[in-house]
């Protein structure tokens, strides 16, 4: 699910700006996982006028509102978010929760749109407001780790959405703060579990910069571990108070994508598919682990669960989801080794009219329908696809992949271990 922002790892130089090493650790930890998911703002929504004592009186009902908006964020049902976050902006102190709470729901509503412009341009202004309320939080109670913890949440989510419109010096200047404020956290209450969170992100993005970049942005921010960023988040999904949930998402997608650790995701994607049925990407990457395990039964149930709510008319599961949904179901049988019923639903899903934003799911079809050609033999017609792949304009894996079996044929994935 980390679709990168662009293609850095081959055109990095010594000599590159600082614009697209922003956006490719804006990239790396992307919209859909940190702004989505970093909902959970502790006992931190306080009036710049409260005490840390009447704070521990009033809390729990903020604490109680945030968790249910995170959960329906997760679940990717906005609009009953969004009463949530309302609800906390009513409470005497809810000010500083409540306004991150509706800047993440308008997040939220950016993964239907094709254009999401106005959206984020939107996010921006409530996000600086939840980050002035926090300032202001933070002046009446310095030493509270809670506050430092909301301001990193705040500032990470704001670099990210900075770094995708290509504001790159705001992008730059949020992720130092994001990452000052959760070593502050951490320094203030060691046993805030939850700081680790940010921390992990941090980690692995920055981990995972490719080696001609590391040595220009290793001037102006702390380097990153990606090994330890991933025991971070572990943590945090083990012992986390409040951003339990969050850390598996998180732990899922990367899982399930750059890591490819397909085992540990299909045991995340089972109990988060439990209890987030609306969130359409998790069936997805679960029936994408299942099929790269080798567990077609399984897949295939995931998969056409996904179908069956699509007959069904549930909210999100529209028509909209036709192609990608032939594309799963392609893929699926393809790695089943059942070329024809794949070869066929590849068809389906290039033929099926699919919104700008799903461009990707062409693209694939394309090119796993052009190296399944190429297993056959064909390669004039896998070259042909490859092509065809690359005429759609998606970004990431996809266009990588279709490029290097445009220079070199297909030749079957490795044997998986026994």
């Amino acid at each position: 699910m980390f679709r990168r922002l662009s293609d850095l790892g081959k055109r990095a130089r010594m000599g590159v700006d600082i614009g697209p090493c922003i956006s490719y650790i804006c990239g790396m930890v992307n919209s859909r996982l940190v702004p989505l998911l970093t909902l959970l703002l502790l006992t931190l929504s306080l009036s710049p006028s409260a005490s840390r004592a009447s704070a521990l009186q009033t809390a729990p009902e903020v604490r109680a509102g945030m968790l249910r908006a995170s959960d329906l964020m997760l679940n990717m049902d906005a609009d009953a978010a969004e009463q949530e976050c309302q609800r906390l902006l009513a409470l005497p102190e809810g000010e500083a929760a409540g306004r991150f709470c509706l800047a993440m729901t308008t997040l939220t509503r950016t993964e239907d749109t094709d254009d999401p412009t106005p959206e984020l341009t939107r996010f921006l202004g409530q996000v600086e407001a939840a980050i002035s309320a926090a300032q202001a939080l933070q002046r009446s109670q310095p030493t509270n780790a809670e506050v430092k913890l909301l301001l990193g949440l705040a500032q990470g989510s704001k670099a990210l959405v900075d770094g995708d419109r290509k504001n790159y010096l705001a992008a730059f200047q949020a992720i130092r703060e994001a990452h000052r404020h959760f070593e502050e956290a951490l320094q203030l209450d060691p046993g805030l579990v939850d700081a680790h969170y940010g921390i992990g992100l941090y980690n692995y993005s920055l981990g995972h910069l490719p080696a001609l970049i590391r040595p220009l942005v290793s001037i102006a921010l702390p380097s990153g571990d990606a090994a330890h960023g991933l025991e971070e988040l572990q943590r945090v999904a083990e012992q986390g108070t409040y951003l339990k949930m969050t850390a598996r998402m998180a732990l899922f997608q990367l899982y399930a994508g750059a890591e490819r650790k397909f085992a540990e995701a299909m045991s995340l994607g089972q109990e988060l598919l439990s209890r987030y049925p609306g969130n359409i990407d998790l069936y997805f990457a679960a029936a994408n682990a299942a099929s790269e395990l080798g567990h077609t039964a399984e897949a295939l149930e995931i998969a056409r669960r996904v179908g069956r709510q699509m007959a069904e008319g549930r909210p999100r599961f529209g028509s909209d989801l036709a192609a990608r949904y032939q594309q799963l179901l392609g893929k699926i049988y393809m790695d089943h080794g059942e070329y024809a019923t794949a070869l066929a639903f590849f068809k389906r899903a290039i033929e099926t009219p699919t919104p700008p934003r799903y461009r990707w799911v062409t693209a694939w079809a394309w090119t796993r329908s052009g190296m399944i050609y190429d297993l056959q033999g064909e390669r004039v017609e896998a070259v042909r696809r490859y092509r065809q792949a690359l005429a759609a304009n998606a970004e990431g894996l996809v266009s990588e992949t279709a490029r290097r079996y445009l220079g070199e044929p297909y030749r079957g994935r490795p044997q998986r271990a026994s």
